[in-house]
């Protein structure tokens, strides 16, 4: 059950219809992402697939979360994100330490599918799990070049380093706003039609969807091993 979310849970199925409606927005950027990179042109097709899948489940498992709940719902929410953030993680780490696609697409699956079973398995290790993940996520993104393929295609650099930045920008100004709408913290508003934790889903998935974009696009693939 969603308690923390400060939305005042209703009858029906939308429990928090604010949350679970906003939650669409991740759906919509996992249906643009390998759209605006195909029409981009010279874009990592497969990882741009990848993104709009996870990001596409990932408001199915939002939706599931706020709307109707029960542990289906908890499982869908939970292993979206963790799948999410662990591609964000398989991306950027894979590729600083020159890993081919395949290595990095792979290396995915494998850790993905054993953590969802996991978390299929024990439900509340969940949020537990997820927590370092976007610690790891978050870091691998700000480390070192400031992101996938910063070093690799100098011409393309300040754009990539432009939408890296305008997408970081909207997942820590909703961060902010989770952080401070939730049960019981300054900006909670159990009745209010906008809620806080719902902005976060919009500014979160604009913000992904950034990203997705900016790291699949123009992504060059390793020659002496190619996908």
């Amino acid at each position: 059950m969603p308690l923390a979310d400060c939305e005042r849970l209703t009858d029906g199925l939308l429990m928090q219809p604010g949350n679970a409606v906003s939650s669409l927005a991740f759906v919509l950027a996992g249906i643009l992402v390998p759209v605006v990179v195909r029409r981009r042109g010279g874009g990592h097709a497969l990882l741009a697939w990848t993104f709009g899948l996870v990001l596409f489940l990932v408001g199915v498992g939002s939706v599931a979360f706020h709307g109707p709940g029960g542990p289906a719902g908890g499982w869908v929410h939970d292993a979206s994100i963790t799948a999410l953030l662990l591609l964000v993680l398989a991306v950027e780490v894979g590729h600083r330490a020159d890993w081919s696609n395949r290595q990095v697409m792979m290396s995915w699956v494998v850790a993905a599918s054993l953590l969802m079973l996991a978390e299929g398995v024990w439900p509340r290790v969940g949020d537990p799990l997820n927590v370092p993940l976007a610690a790891f996520a978050v870091l691998s993104v700000l480390g070192p070049e400031l992101g996938f393929y910063r070093y690799r295609l100098p011409a393309q650099a300040q754009g990539r380093r432009s939408g890296l930045l305008v997408a970081i920008t909207l997942l820590a100004t909703g961060a902010i706003v989770m952080l401070l709408s939730r049960t019981g913290a300054p900006l909670c508003f159990p009745d209010t039609m906008v809620q806080g934790h719902a902005v976060w889903h919009l500014l979160a998935a604009a913000g992904l969807g950034i990203y997705a974009v900016s790291v699949t696009t123009g992504a060059d693939q390793p020659a002496a091993v190619p996908l």
